[in-house]
This record gives C-alpha cells, structure tokens and sequence, in this order.
C-alpha cells in the first residue's frame, strides 16, 4: 500500500473526509426543516471560507473540499429535496460572501472587527 503525500494529496483527502462528514451529518438529520437549516449553516461558512482563501492561497483546494461536503451531504439526505437543499447551499454561500465583499462581516483578525 502507497503512503499518502500529504503535502501533495492533502487536498484530496480533507475532500474525501468532508465527504464523509457531510454524510453522516445528512444521515443524522432525518427532518427536512433542520436538514435545510444545516445544509444553509454549512454554506454560510463555506462562503466564509472562500472569502478568506481566495486572495491569499490557491483556492482550488478549498473549492474541492466545500463540494466534497456537499457531495456528501446530497449523498445523505434522503428526507430532503436535493435541489431545495444544493440552492440553500447556494443562498447561504452567495449571502456570507456577499456580506464579507460589503464588510458588514468581517475577519476577526481583521482591523475593523474591534470598533
């Protein structure tokens, strides 16, 4: 069996472990209402996270890794419309983008995040 080179492959196997974790999350959620607010949580974070990656790192990485748990979660939610649940991961992404774009969020590390 190969080892795996984390500093080449790291962001392949962060995808396949967030696959994972957005199964089991959907699995656990057997609700359609609290499955949309996750899946809309989730989103909102991952917009976060682009937000902060995509001018200081190669953003591919992380790219994969969001969609990796979206995968899985779509995988997962069987009591839920996968549609209604891929365009609330898409509502809460667009949103906590735009807001940190506008600043109204900001960075914790971040100048204005004390005022």
């Amino acid at each position: 069996m190969a080892a795996i080179k984390w500093d080449e492959q790291w962001a392949e196997a962060f995808s396949l472990l967030f696959l994972a974790v957005g199964f089991i999350i959907a699995i656990l959620l057997q609700s359609p209402f609290f499955s949309y607010v996750s899946v809309f949580l989730a989103g909102f974070v991952a917009g976060r996270v682009y937000y902060i990656k995509k001018s200081k790192e190669p953003i591919l990485p992380f790219v994969l890794i969001i969609l990796g748990f979206l995968v899985g979660y779509l995988l997962g939610s069987f009591w839920a419309s996968r549609f209604v649940t891929i365009l609330f991961f898409a509502v809460g992404f667009g949103i906590s983008y735009y807001l940190h774009m506008k600043q109204i969020l900001v960075i914790f590390k971040s100048e204005d995040f004390i005022k």
